[in-house]
Order: C-alpha cells, then structure tokens, then sequence
C-alpha cells in the first residue's frame, strides 16, 4: 500500500527526480548501480538492464565511477515494461533539455549516463536521498530511504510468489542465503499466505472423521 501511495504522488513529481525513484522502486538496484546507468546499458525494446557500472562518493574523496560490489552483482536484469516506459519519458525530456541548453550541455557521449541534471552532469550519489527525505517530509509518507525502495522492490517480488533464486539474481546478491537471511520475515508471511491459499480447496476436501473436544483432550 504505502509503495503504491508513494507512485501516486510521484506522478505530480518534476520527471528528473519522479523517474530516478520510480524506476529504482520497479528495479530494486543499489543507488550507485542506480546513478551509473549509462543508455547504452539499457535494451529499450527487451526491457533488459545490463549492471556493470556504479557511481559512487565517499566523503574526502569524492565521486568516482567504479563496478559493481561483486561478480554476481555485474548482472542482467529484465524489468517491467511500466519501468521502460518511465525511462522512455525521461529520455524525453533528457533529449529536450540538450536542445534547449545547446553547447552548454555537459553530459559525456562516451560515458552517456541516464540520469543527470538539467545540462547533462551525472546526479550527484547523495542527492537523490536528500531529494526523497523532503519529498517524505512534504507528503507524510512513512519514512523511507533510496535504500529501502530496494527492499520494497523484493519484498514485493517475494509476496508475488517469484522464486527466491530469481529475487536474489535481481538484487545481485552473491548467494541465495544472503537473500533469504535479510527477507526471512516476508518469506514466512508469503508462506503463510501460501497455506493460505492451499486451503482455498477445502470445500473440495470432504474428510470422513473431524476429531471432536474429547478426542481432542484424550489426545493431549
């Protein structure tokens, strides 16, 4: 619920910063995997990702472009058709903001990054979380974080029934056990609901002995 209130008030969200979240929201990528997308990294018609560079900032040092944490997290990964549609608007406006501002434009054509300011120059790591806190602050959503847009995204993967293999390939973890040890509170609600929805077939199931209370005490 609070990820679907979230998208709804997006919608009224300049596209710079409504695209960045929304499509971190429908992916589930680190923010430096998130800010070291490059167009040429994205298969608009599939619809596949492919993660193999991320921009990073550490303070006394400042931002550099580097890979992804481990072998596993340098990976494909094939997103929803709703996401290549908000990155279709984005590139957009991103193709008209280079028209507007000309030779003024600083975006890098070798290293063409997806998402950028207003004249080209890749976002800077932190302010996306800046941006999101007073967007939360400014709509009372509960409080959320770049970061956790990532859990969501898997969480909500994990409720669907996807396969927790699939989960953790998407996230880029480099095992299965990671996956599981970090959402084992959502997998046992989905394998309650699991149960759940097994028990759907009841009013087929016609069991030809029900134990009554004092069966139920002789067997305690």
């Amino acid at each position: 619920p609070d990820a679907k209130r979230m998208l709804q008030l997006l919608q009224d969200e300049p596209i710079k910063w409504r695209a960045l979240i929304m499509f971190d929201l429908l992916s589930g990528l680190r923010r430096s995997e998130l800010l070291g997308l490059r167009w040429q990294d994205v298969d608009l018609d599939t619809g596949v990702v492919h993660i193999v560079q991320t921009a990073n900032y550490v303070s006394g040092t400042g931002v550099y472009v580097g890979t992804p944490k481990s072998e596993e997290s340098t990976r494909y990964l094939r997103v929803s058709k709703t996401a290549i549609l908000i990155l279709l608007e984005y590139k957009t406006w991103q193709d008209n903001m280079r028209e507007k501002v000309g030779d003024a434009w600083e975006g890098d054509p070798v290293d063409d990054r997806i998402f950028t300011n207003e004249v080209g120059r890749p976002i800077f790591p932190t302010s996306p979380t800046q941006w999101l806190r007073k967007f939360i602050k400014r709509t009372g959503l509960p409080s959320s974080t770049v970061h956790s847009l990532r859990h969501t995204y898997a969480s909500l993967l994990i409720a669907e029934g996807t396969p927790l293999v699939v989960v953790s390939s998407n996230l880029g973890h480099a095992q299965v056990s990671t996956t599981s040890n970090i959402y084992s509170h959502v997998i046992s609600s989905a394998e309650a609901k699991a149960v759940d929805v097994i028990d759907k077939f009841a009013e087929d199931v016609h069991p030809t002995f029900t134990p009554n209370q004092e069966n139920r005490k002789k067997e305690q």
